[in-house]
């Protein structure tokens, strides 16, 4: 089921996901945590964006539900 989700979530917003920039080494340390075998670091990763996700789309949920006077938010291409 990830697979599939992953992959679907690949083909709809790949260019957009590659064009975010992360801090310099990242890629060396997911590299690096991968040939070590760390799954617990990777899961927490994985688990923290997931989160940090939620909470955004929460968040422009909750602006959108309650705030009448609130400037209209312009989502981007990914949407909660």
């Amino acid at each position: 089921m990830i697979e599939q989700f992953l992959e679907e979530m690949r083909e709809r917003h790949g260019d957009d996901i590659r064009g975010i920039t992360l801090p310099d080494g990242s890629r060396d340390y997911v590299r690096e945590r991968s040939q070590q075998g760390d799954v617990d670091t990777l899961m927490f990763m994985i688990q923290l964006a997931y989160l940090m996700g939620l909470q955004t789309g929460y968040a422009v949920g909750d602006l959108d539900d309650n705030d009448d006077d609130a400037a209209p938010h312009t989502s981007g291409p990914l949407q909660a």
